[in-house]
C-alpha cells in the first residue's frame, strides 16, 4: 500500500511541478506539442519494447485480450456515437478519452502489490489487447471519419502504418508469438529511454492542465468522464459475473478502471483539440481511477 501511495504522490508531484513552472513562465502551452512528439515517436515505443522483455504469450489468458478489445471498441463506438457529426476536435475528445486504458504505469503496481504473481501475466495479456487500440487504432478511426465520412479501411491502415507506437507493438507481438527475444543491449537502451516516458507524460499533463474552464467545457469534461467510467463499471460488473477464473476477473476489473492513457493527449493534439480540455480530462481521470481502484482493491481482498 505504501508503494502505491508513494507512486501516486510522485505522479501528482510531477504534474503539480510542471503546472507551477508553467505559471511561473518557465514553460508555455506550446511546449507540450514538442513533448508529445518525443513521447509518441521515441519514449513510448521504447517503453513498449522494454515491457515486452518479460512478456510470454499464454493461450490460457486469451480471454483478457478479448475483454480488452471488447471494452476498447465498445467505448470507442459509444464516444463516437455521442459525438455524432460534431467537428473533428470534439469527436476526438469523446472517442480518444472514453476508450483505452493506462495499464503499464497505473494498473501494474496495484497488481504487483495485491494479487498473485501469475496475475502479472494477465496484466500483460490485457495490455496486449489494449495497446493496439490506444497506440493508433482509435486515432485512425477518428481521423478516418472526419467530415462525417464513413470510416475507410484503407485510410485506417495508412494511419496505423504511420503510427510508430502501433508498428512497434505489432512487431513486438509477432516476436513474442515466435518466442524471439531481442539482444540484451537493446533492452538496456530502451529501458533508459522508455524510463522517461512517465515523466514526460506527467510533464505534458501539468503544462496542459488548466483549472479554469468555461461552462461548456466543464459540461463536456463531466459528460466524457461519466461515459467512460459509467461504461467501464457496467463492463466490470458483467465480466465479474462471467464463469472465468478468479485471477482473470480480478485483473479485468482493475484494468477497466484504469485512467486515460497519456498517449490520448498526443492524438488529441494531432486532431486539434483544445489543450486545456484534454489536459484536465487526463488529470481528473487519474484522480477518479485512484479512488475507484482503492475501493475495488478492498472488495477484491474480501472476495
Amino acid at each position: 500500500m505504501d508503494a502505491i501511495l508513494s507512486k501516486a504522490a510522485g505522479l501528482a508531484l510531477m504534474i503539480f511541478a510542471s503546472y507551477a513552472l508553467k505559471r511561473l513562465g518557465v514553460f508555455r502551452t506550446e511546449d507540450a506539442k514538442a513533448i508529445s512528439r518525443i513521447v509518441v515517436n521515441l519514449t513510448l515505443p521504447a517503453a513498449l519494447i522494454t515491457g515486452f522483455r518479460t512478456f510470454q504469450f499464454d493461450a490460457g489468458y486469451l480471454a483478457l485480450i478479448v475483454i480488452a478489445l471488447t471494452g476498447n471498441f465498445l467505448l470507442l463506438a459509444l464516444g463516437l456515437r455521442r459525438a455524432g457529426n460534431k467537428p473533428l476536435e470534439i469527436r476526438a475528445l469523446y472517442a480518444l478519452n472514453v476508450s483505452s486504458y493506462n495499464i503499464g504505469t497505473f494498473v501494474l503496481p496495484f497488481v504487483q502489490s495485491f494479487l498473485p504473481v501469475d496475475a502479472l501475466i494477465g496484466v500483460s495479456m490485457f495490455d496486449a489487447g489494449n495497446c493496439p487500440v490506444n497506440s493508433g487504432i482509435s486515432y485512425a478511426v477518428v481521423a478516418a471519419g472526419e467530415g462525417g465520412e464513413r470510416v475507410r479501411l484503407r485510410f485506417v491502415a495508412d494511419k496505423l502504418a504511420r503510427s510508430v507506437p502501433f508498428m512497434t507493438y505489432l512487431i513486438l507481438m509477432a516476436l513474442a508469438v515466435c518466442r524471439i527475444q531481442l539482444p540484451d543491449p537493446v533492452y538496456q537502451i530502451t529501458s533508459t529511454v522508455g524510463g522517461a516516458n512517465s515523466f514526460l507524460a506527467m510533464l505534458m499533463i501539468g503544462i496542459l492542465f488548466e483549472v479554469r474552464a468555461e461552462r461548456e467545457e466543464r459540461r463536456l469534461i463531466v459528460e466524457i468522464l461519466a461515459l467512460r467510467y459509467g461504461g467501464n463499471l457496467i463492463l466490470a460488473l458483467l465480466v465479474w459475473l462471467l464463469p472465468l477464473p478468479l485471477v482473470i476477473r480480478q485483473v479485468s476489473v482493475l484494468a477497466l478502471m484504469a485512467p486515460i492513457p497519456s498517449v490520448a493527449m498526443v492524438y488529441c493534439e494531432k486532431c486539434g483539440c483544445k489543450p486545456s480540455v484534454y489536459g484536465v480530462l487526463n488529470s481528473l481521470s487519474i484522480a477518479v481511477s485512484l479512488c475507484l481502484t482503492f475501493l475495488l482493491m478492498i472488495f477484491l481482498q474480501l472476495s
